[in-house]
């Protein structure tokens, strides 16, 4: 008998090691799974911003404002709480500034005005991550901050400051964009020849909200900029899940 059960412990030992083996085989495969087509992670991705939508009461930011400029050798810096109330209301308390005061008067609070012009509901459906507006293209696949995300090309389908051309990488979890790079795709005015900014998010409870911003531009006799914008840490407040 011990020759038996020798050989049937041999035996479950082997199918036990193809077990394990087969399971992350599963794994691997299902980790290795292909990716969606480009309309269902945007049809996704639409869904999950309407959640974020509706739960989203409000947060309080600490933000820091900071631009060079290359001609005038001049730099601007501005640290402003930001208090939103969902679905329309923000305000900014200027904590601290240093450097141009013109630089931070007509660029930061130009900024400020453009962000809640945003908010309301005509100019949040024309800049909305949509096929109204955009066209969408699969680009691959790539790791954001060691999460699995879908590489996005986007279109613009009209000229309009609130969109943008280039790409945005999408959370292949949470169908939330976490990265975006690109450009206006119009002008905001004649003197601006060129905006370039990147865009970076991090997840604050299960939504995803920006982090920051960095941008490039260039106006007609005032020369390159360049801008970043930084957010701190977010105090978030949610409605109850099923809320109205």
């Amino acid at each position: 008998m011990a020759p038996v059960a020798g050989a049937m412990t041999a035996r479950w030992r082997c199918l036990s090691a193809l077990g394990g083996l087969w399971l992350l085989l599963a794994a691997a495969a299902s980790a290795q799974a292909p990716a969606p087509a480009a309309e269902e992670i945007v049809a996704r991705l639409m869904e999950a911003n309407r959640q974020r939508d509706q739960r989203l009461a409000g947060y309080r930011v600490e933000r820091r404002y900071h631009l060079k400029n290359e001609l005038y050798s001049k730099n601007g810096e501005m640290q402003v709480e930001v208090a939103f109330e969902a679905p329309a209301r923000i305000s900014f308390t200027v904590l601290a500034q240093q450097g141009s005061g013109l630089l931070n008067k007509r660029v930061f609070g130009r900024m400020m005005e453009g962000e809640q012009e945003s908010l309301s509901p005509e100019n949040k459906r024309r800049s909305a991550m949509t096929p109204e507006n955009y066209d969408f293209r699969l680009a691959g696949e790539e790791q954001v901050e060691g999460r699995r995300a879908y590489r996005l090309e986007i279109t613009p389908r009209r000229e309009d400051t609130f969109l943008f051309a280039g790409t945005i990488w999408v959370d292949a979890e949470d169908f939330a964009v976490v990265r975006a790079t690109g450009r206006p795709a119009k002008r905001p005015s004649f003197w601006t020849r060129k905006i370039d900014f990147v865009r970076t998010f991090k997840k604050v409870g299960p939504f995803w909200l920006p982090h920051r911003t960095e941008s490039i531009t260039e106006v007609f006799l005032f020369g390159t900029s360049w801008a970043t914008i930084e957010n701190g840490d977010y105090r978030v407040r949610l409605r109850p899940a099923g809320a109205p």
